[in-house]
């Protein structure tokens, strides 16, 4: 009879096998894994500050929008609110979208946005939830409730609750 040095044991030898297809799967996990990007091309963050990661996407640098924009993809305004308490902002609004208040916030371009617009809207949502400060609704003292934002090409979008609202008005917006 011939026998394989490796295979003298067939229970050690399965268990090895075993061991082996285990630490391969788990490889090939991680690998793929750490790659990925999350699967949407206009929702992707690109760069959000990490302690805004999880309430915060910068999306679609390269596109400029107006107003009529927004409200061609359904978003509802409201009110208009007064620049002077925004740094930067060439005009602020109040509105709705799928039931939920949405702030848009326009800015010259998208590198304003990101920046000066980035800081602003982070101030916002840094504040208790309840709590009526003069940043919050563009310097009104209505109670906040804006959870999250969206530098979206040169506007900053303040959402209610969470930026998934952000992203499906990204999504309406159509590139």
């Amino acid at each position: 009879m011939t026998y394989f040095p490796c295979v003298s044991n067939p229970i050690k030898f399965i268990r090895l096998f075993l061991l082996v297809i285990v630490l391969a799967i788990v490889s090939l996990s991680i690998a793929c894994d750490s790659g990925s990007d999350s699967g949407g091309t206009n929702t992707e963050a690109m760069g959000a500050d990490n302690d805004f990661a999880e309430v915060s996407r910068i999306l679609l640098p390269g596109k400029l929008f107006t107003l009529d924009d927004y409200v061609a993809a359904g978003w509802k305004k409201s009110k208009q609110y007064d620049t002077e308490t925004v740094p930067q902002s060439t005009d602020i609004w109040y509105g709705f979208f799928n039931t939920k208040d949405i702030e848009v916030r326009f800015y010259n371009s998208h590198d304003i946005a990101s920046g000066a617009g980035f800081e602003s809207a982070a101030t916002v949502i840094e504040k208790d939830s309840f709590s009526k400060v003069a940043p919050n609704k563009a310097g009104g003292s209505a109670v906040t409730k804006y959870k999250a934002f969206a530098v979206v090409g040169n506007t900053v979008i303040l959402c209610e609750l969470s930026v998934d609202s952000c992203i499906a008005l990204v999504d309406a917006l159509g590139n």
